[in-house]
């Protein structure tokens, strides 16, 4: 089936994906700012160690099992989910059966795929999302099923340079 339409966040690295992915097929790029990655507040461009002294709960909990935690002064993944859900039904409804790419991002991609499973987003630190990675999902009256989960297998034959 071919690709019918292309999804993304507005952010530049997901919409230059997404634009390389829509151009072959002479597709215009929807962006959404649904898609967007978790907003990290206060943790935006700390390292990691400053976050683990500064935040050592948070950060202990954001290891484990992060689908209550809320970014000091960023978002909780609670509101990630309800606006990446929202993102996702948005292009069900839209693509009418016809296949549909979103390109977007690591913590959207884990709950989505909690979402299409039916499982809570505890389960997130159990699920690998690498980057540039394929995720694939099928809905057929009104069954969601996951069909690949991190699939880098378009990445072995590329050149090491």
């Amino acid at each position: 089936m071919a690709i019918g339409s292309v999804y993304t966040s507005p952010l530049r690295r997901a919409y230059t994906t997404a634009k390389i992915l829509a151009e072959p097929h002479s597709l215009e790029v929807k962006a959404l700012d649904d898609l967007i990655e978790i907003q990290l507040g206060d943790w935006q461009g700390q390292h990691e160690d400053e976050i683990r002294k500064r935040w050592p709960e948070l950060w202990k909990e954001s290891q484990t099992d992060p689908s209550e935690l809320s970014m000091p002064n960023g978002e909780s993944f609670r509101q990630v989910a309800v606006r990446a859900v929202r993102a996702f039904e948005t292009v069900l409804a839209a693509s009418r059966g016809g296949q549909a790419v979103i390109v977007t991002h690591d913590v959207v991609v884990r709950i989505l795929v909690a979402h299409v499973l039916g499982v809570p987003n505890s389960i997130y630190r159990r699920l690998e999302i690498g980057n540039a990675s394929l995720s694939t999902v099928r809905v057929a009256g009104g069954n969601k099923q996951l069909l690949t989960l991190n699939d880098t297998s378009h990445l072995e034959e590329l050149p090491v340079s």
